[in-house]
């Protein structure tokens, strides 16, 4: 039919530009925003994030 066009989907392909040094220091940034987020938030958050995502897993398994 007119309306239904099966195009070829195209994809790009991006070459990794980045030097071994930036990589590194992406790499030490992400583990200081780990270190601060683990340590600067308080325990009563852990656990209120904690119970909502148990919630949300029992929604979830209770409508499959």
């Amino acid at each position: 039919m007119p309306w239904q066009k099966h195009d070829d989907v195209q994809t790009k392909c991006y070459p990794s530009t980045g030097s071994t040094i930036l990589r590194i220091v992406g790499f030490i940034l992400i583990g200081l925003g780990l270190f601060l987020i683990l340590f600067c938030v308080p325990g009563w958050a852990w656990l209120a994030a904690i119970g909502a995502a148990l919630v949300l897993l029992g929604l979830l398994l209770i409508r499959k």
